[in-house]
């Protein structure tokens, strides 16, 4: 049995190590530049050491979307806290996503550009889709974990919050990404924050004017 769970640590071990060497070469060079040969150099590991492991690019790429996401997950789960309420919950959890985006323009543009590699395959789409099922996913289960313990109810579904809180600041984080304006884009990210907050209390958004 030990022997057996030393074998199973090995190979996790080695997926992480290809993982994060694909991260590095995706976000250093882009998608273009993410060939085989690249990857395997940057992880110091052969050819056949990368196909056992993933047996497609399409593979890989979803390892490393699912390993951005727990990333984000933990972003969000060591900033957060769902003992403070709902609305406080709603707050945290945009700054804490914006926060990391903003100091990492690099990957988050990796990561839109996986995207829209996933969209100009059909047999890739999925990666996409998959993508922002999770981004929501982890935020709707912060947001009903927060409203059950604060007892503060949402005016509307707890997945709709969190596509809106995704979609929203996606947005944001495309334009920073364009014009780097980090001051506009921390004053469009307080107005998201008063929607979602609106939302949840009144099932509306609430009025700028």
């Amino acid at each position: 049995m030990a022997g057996s769970a030393t074998a199973k640590e090995r190979r996790e071990e080695r997926q992480q190590q290809i993982i994060r060497a694909t991260i590095r070469v995706l976000s250093r060079e882009g998608i273009t530049e993410a060939t085989t040969r690249n990857i395997t150099a940057e992880a110091g590991v052969n050819g056949a050491t990368l196909h056992y492991y993933f047996g497609s690019k399409d593979e890989l790429f979803w390892a490393v979307l699912q390993e951005l996401s727990l990333q984000g997950e933990k972003v969000i789960r060591d900033a957060v806290r769902t003992d403070q309420g709902l609305y406080t919950t709603i707050e945290s959890c945009i700054r804490a996503f914006w926060s990391e985006e903003e100091s990492t323009p690099e990957l988050q543009t990796m990561q839109y550009e996986l995207t829209l590699y996933a969209l100009r395959r059909p047999e890739s789409a999925w990666l996409a889709k998959k993508q922002y099922e999770a981004y929501c996913a982890v935020l709707e289960t912060v947001y009903r974990e927060a409203s059950e313990r604060s007892q503060e109810p949402s005016a509307v579904p707890f997945s709709d919050l969190a596509r809106f809180s995704v979609s929203s600041t996606d947005g944001i984080l495309l334009r920073f990404l364009v014009d780097h304006d980090a001051t506009n884009a921390r004053r469009d990210l307080d107005r998201i924050i008063a929607f979602a907050i609106a939302m949840a209390r009144d099932g509306q958004a609430i009025s700028l004017t």
